[in-house]
């Protein structure tokens, strides 16, 4: 039988709310901002059914395949986390495709191997592992191991100091401020990076910005002598994990992204004990510059494919 999908849209949010917040394991992917901000890239639609959030990533799904996130409730009752895969598999064999699960947590990856032996090929795909932090650790930046990044904003706020401001986003002022420095910033990397992937994240952040406090976003933005330099925002994932979402920056300026990244946390994540900081997409500076901060959990992700054909 075939679930009944529907684009995903902000009327939406507080229903589904609660299925991210409670069940969502902490990752990016299972967040409402992210599936509305990125509809046009991953398609997302969503069914309610028996107490479980099904997503099915239409902008994904190709020929014989279709992709879905892995159904998120309560994963307690382990029957009905068996029905719910089972719905999966009805909705795509109806359709004459195979099931195909993305960003699959490794808890949830477990589970499906348990309960379903045989069915499915997981396997771990690394360059989709989110970045945990504890709060304190980006707030604070303690130890040795961090001490070139403090003094790295040592030498920020000496070399500007009496001409840079942060502030939280609480106007939509500021984001009128944030419109014309993200074009610039998008032109500037046009033919340096792949063009679509850059396009598609430039929508994204047009959606955010759009509906900011509809969504429940929180954010900052950098001046340096009264001009732009640099903006941040994100949203929480759960009580206690806050997901920093975007973070763009004047690189003209040293050292503007570490300021982003900690005064992001330092003004919107009071409560939140981690930070998500997504994933790394296998690009090598992303990559090492994640790892500079030492993250204190890597959230593991798997696909997990279909191995009876329908």
């Amino acid at each position: 039988m075939k679930l009944r999908f529907e684009p995903v849209s902000l009327e939406m949010r507080e229903a589904l709310l609660p299925y991210y917040r409670r069940f969502g394991g902490g990752s990016c992917q299972h967040s409402f901002v992210s599936s509305f901000c990125m509809r046009e890239k991953y398609g997302d639609e969503v069914c309610v059914r028996d107490h479980f959030l099904y997503t099915h990533r239409s902008g994904l799904s190709r020929g014989s395949e279709r992709v879905y996130l892995f159904p998120l409730g309560d994963p307690s009752s382990e029957d009905a986390v068996m029905a719910a895969v089972e719905n999966v598999l009805a909705d795509a064999h109806a359709c004459g495709c195979s099931a195909r699960f993305e960003t699959v947590t490794g808890e949830a990856a477990a589970l499906l191997e348990r309960l379903l032996p045989g069915r499915f090929a997981v396997e771990e795909r690394r360059d989709l592992a989110e970045y945990l932090y504890t709060r304190d650790r980006l707030a604070l930046l303690p130890g040795h191991d961090m001490a070139s990044k403090r003094h790295d904003l040592s030498t920020f706020e000496r070399d500007f100091a009496g001409r840079f401001e942060v502030r939280k986003i609480t106007d939509p002022a500021q984001l009128d401020e944030i419109r014309p420095f993200q074009a610039w910033w998008k032109q500037a990397r046009v033919h340096r990076e792949e063009d679509v992937q850059l396009e598609l994240e430039d929508r994204a952040i047009r959606v955010g910005l759009d509906h900011f406090f509809d969504l429940g976003l929180s954010g900052i933005i950098l001046r340096i002598d009264g001009r732009l330099a640099g903006y941040a925002y994100g949203a929480p994932l759960s009580d206690s994990c806050y997901d920093v979402m975007i973070e763009k920056g004047d690189r003209r300026a040293a050292d503007v992204y570490k300021v982003l990244n900690r005064d992001l946390v330092r003004l919107c994540c009071d409560g939140a004990a981690w930070i998500n900081r997504e994933e790394d997409l296998g690009v090598p500076g992303l990559r090492q510059a994640k790892m500079s901060y030492r993250p204190d959990l890597l959230l593991k992700k798997y696909s997990a494919r279909e191995v009876t054909e329908p």
